[in-house]
């Protein structure tokens, strides 16, 4: 007998899990199921809701002509204008708020304070059918397995997975089968959709339904999904969304956006419910290209730090529309800046960065200068680049908070980036005026302190009674130093220096499209370069049969005597004997160089080939000439491989791997 009360002990154990594991599992379960009732949710109870109403009131919209009935919605947009019936309709739209123990009445008398009676009916048949799923519970003998447990593993119908309602099987609740579900329910529509893209851009979806067996009036739930791209992929698309709900069989959509695939999918549903949704239809897509990304709105400074020696740094942010056509790749980022009281013509070189974020932390500023900045969203749809316009931002970067005015004296030489124009090797000097109004001017003088060459060249001098002046004539690859000494009768202010690189020539000349005559450069003792390019790192985007590879990388550290001037760059593709030519030699070049700015550490190279193996050289570019080249080489990642890829680099016989920035 103890054996026997022990086993039946144990089984209760047993079956009492069960019903909780079973329970958690249909609490979580939801509406996943894209064939039933139950994957609608509160949708199809609307539609029922709607439905009913447009029966309540079927007599007054036949007696109705329809117009237009693709824009109006059918039934439903007479509906809507008919006073009593629009009064019904209320609280099945998707903006009525329904709880499972909201107060009918309550909520219709906000809305309409004088008979409301046609709203709180229809409000308590949404709050019913949202409790309660289609078909009966069937008889309690019936219950065979798990559902004749005498347990209570459900309180209410959403407390069961898919179309499984709570039933009693005489000594307990738990998930059964209904009863009949498709009772008096309408038949699914043909699973075969048209789609009719018109002129304006707007798409008209079609289908066809079979014999209704329900006199009742059908309303149709149609839902959409979508994913970006050049190519249709269910594995990245958004969840099913209502995009109409209409009595016709047929529905206009005007939010049709070019660079996405679209998949469709209706179901039919009166009173009694649905039998869910056809299977989704074939992708679709507009035929119109997509447009361009818009300029960034919102640009501003949302912070600012002031560090020692003038220093500054600000970060930009800026907002983009989240629904566009295409999304956006990367942003390009430029800025320039102005001395005080400086002509806008005299603005100095750009300088630029890409960023993958909707912000940019700016870095190496000085303070109380003019800076401009601009900002470009860049996306791409295949090979093709999509740029949009710029967003441009002014502001100045003033220590508003400093305590203690500035000294006449004192006044701090800027120097810009050497350029070449005109035959000669120049570069702009600029300067704070100074607050003594004694000062009638400023004399600059200027001089190589030496050069790789081993030339020389005497002290010049100018003056000017601007902020700012432009030295010529400047030699290559020198070390050069500046005084600026304010003339004043009445005093003696202080002279400020201050030094620069100037580049080599064949730095110049690469950059410059113009043949440049360059002097000979032999030193008696050519001094080495130490900086090099360190931790190249790349990352891979793949959009149909292109590439897109950010390659970045890092600066060792050199010697302070040398100053970086740029970077060149060179990739280089390795192509088969039999891929392009079967008469080019074995494991033929196809090479591409730039030379990028000292700052740009970056570089974005798109229209690479799958599965495709190049090798990347980086030199950095001194006053002194090239320092030594860092190279590595990767391949591309092939067709079939994911979005984003990070592939591994390989020098001689070791592997590294690469790093995805942002």
């Amino acid at each position: 007998m103890l054996v026997t009360n022990l086993s039946l002990w144990i089984i209760f154990l047993l079956i009492n899990s069960g019903v909780r594991a079973r329970k958690q599992r249909a609490n979580s379960a939801g509406d996943d199921a894209d064939d039933d009732a139950a994957a609608a949710g509160p949708s199809v109870s609307r539609a029922r809701c709607a439905s009913r109403c447009l029966s309540l009131h079927s007599v007054a919209a036949l007696s109705t002509p329809l117009q237009a009935p693709l824009q109006n919605n059918g039934s439903l947009g007479w509906c809507q204008n008919h006073k009593q019936c629009a009064k019904c309709l209320e609280p099945c739209k998707d903006s009525w708020e329904m709880k499972r123990k909201s107060n009918c009445r309550e909520l219709c008398e906000r809305v309409f304070p004088k008979k409301h009676w046609e709203c709180v009916t229809s409000c308590e048949f949404l709050q019913s059918v949202l409790a309660v799923k289609q078909g009966s519970c069937p008889p309690p003998e019936r219950a065979k397995g798990f559902a004749a447990a005498c347990v209570e593993s459900c309180d209410h119908d959403g407390e069961c997975p898919a179309q499984k309602k709570c039933c009693s099987n005489g000594c307990g609740h738990t998930c059964q089968s209904p009863k009949d579900p498709y009772k008096g329910v309408p038949l699914k529509p043909r699973k075969e959709l048209g789609f009719d893209e018109l002129s304006s851009g707007q798409l008209d979806v079609h289908w066809s339904s079979r014999f209704n067996i329900s006199a009742e009036p059908v309303v149709y739930i149609l839902q959409r999904r979508w994913n970006f791209g050049i190519q249709p992929s269910e594995d990245t698309a958004t969840s099913w969304q209502v995009v109409a709900q209409t009595t016709e069989q047929g529905a206009r959509l005007s939010d049709i956006r070019p660079g996405r695939w679209y998949q469709f999918r209706v179901a039919a549903v009166n009173t009694h419910g649905t039998r869910g949704f056809t299977t989704p239809s074939r992708h679709i897509h507009s035929n119109r290209d997509p447009s361009n990304p818009p300029a960034p709105s919102e640009l501003r400074v949302a912070n600012m730090s002031f560090g020692p020696g003038r220093v500054v740094s600000a970060r930009l942010q800026w907002s983009m529309p989240a629904d566009l056509d295409v999304p956006v790749h990367h942003y390009k980022v430029s800025w320039s800046w102005t001395a005080a009281r400086q002509p806008s013509a005299s603005s100095l070189t750009k300088k630029r960065k890409i960023v993958r974020e909707s912000q940019v932390e700016l870095d190496s500023m000085r303070s109380n200068r003019s800076y401009s900045v601009e900002v470009q969203a860049v996306s791409y749809w295949g090979q093709t680049q999509l740029k949009g316009p710029r967003a441009i931002l002014h502001f100045t970067t003033q220590h508003t908070t400093s305590a203690t005015p500035r000294s006449p004296t004192g006044d701090i030489l800027d120097v810009g980036t050497p350029f070449y124009q005109d035959g000669q090797l120049r570069v702009h000097v600029y300067w704070q005026s100074s607050t003594d109004h004694s000062v009638e001017f400023y004399r600059i003088q200027w001089g190589p302190e030496y050069c790789r060459n081993n030339q020389s060249r005497p002290m010049e001098k100018t003056n000017t009674q601007e902020n700012f002046a432009s030295l010529q004539g400047l030699l290559f690859s020198c070390k050069y130093k500046v005084l600026l000494q304010p003339i004043s009768k009445k005093s003696r202010p202080l002279a400020e220096s201050t030094s620069f690189f100037t580049p080599s020539c064949a730095t110049i000349q690469a950059k410059n499209p113009k043949s440049i005559a360059c002097p000979r450069e032999t030193a008696a003792s050519p001094q080495k370069v130490l900086m090099k390019a360190a931790n190249l790192t790349a990352s891979f985007e793949v959009r149909d049969s292109n590439v897109t590879a950010i390659f970045s990388w890092d600066l060792s550290q050199a010697a302070p005597h040398q100053q970086l001037t740029g970077y060149q760059v060179t990739w280089t593709e390795v192509v088969p004997t039999n891929r392009h030519n079967n008469n080019k030699l074995p494991h033929s070049l196809i090479s591409q160089s730039q030379i990028l700015p000292p700052d740009g550490s970056v570089l974005v190279v798109s229209g690479l080939h799958p599965a495709s193996v190049y090798t990347l050289e980086v030199r950095a570019i001194t006053a002194e000439g090239e320092g030594p080249a860092t190279s590595r080489t990767f391949q591309t990642p092939g067709y079939q491989s994911t979005m984003r890829h990070v592939s591994r680099l390989r020098k001689q016989h070791h592997t590294q791997s690469i790093i995805e920035r942002h």
